[in-house]
């Protein structure tokens, strides 16, 4: 068993008997000058789904646009343009 505070994790070239004692309060404000932010309350970590941007709708004009073929006898397979939505095309 590890000698020290059980409950602090021990980095590297830092020993535990340099740690110094904090009462929670004390704690709790050094915590706050160091992340203003922190307001202790969990983060939403679930799926969230937003509204489609530029970069998904290009996306889905590409697969519309394109097919993934066989493109040679070695079975290769590629995004092959499908004729008919090209702008240059007449």
């Amino acid at each position: 068993m590890k000698g020290g505070d059980s409950t602090t994790y021990k980095r590297k070239g830092i020993p535990m008997e340099n740690k110094e004692r904090m009462q929670t309060a004390d704690r709790y404000r050094a915590h706050k000058l160091l992340h203003p932010n922190d307001f202790g309350k969990p983060k939403n970590r679930k799926v969230t789904w937003t509204i489609a941007g530029k970069r998904t709708k290009k996306l889905h004009e590409f697969y519309k646009q394109h097919v993934y073929t066989f493109i040679d006898k070695d079975m290769n397979k590629a995004w092959v343009r499908v004729a008919g939505f090209g702008e240059e095309e007449e």
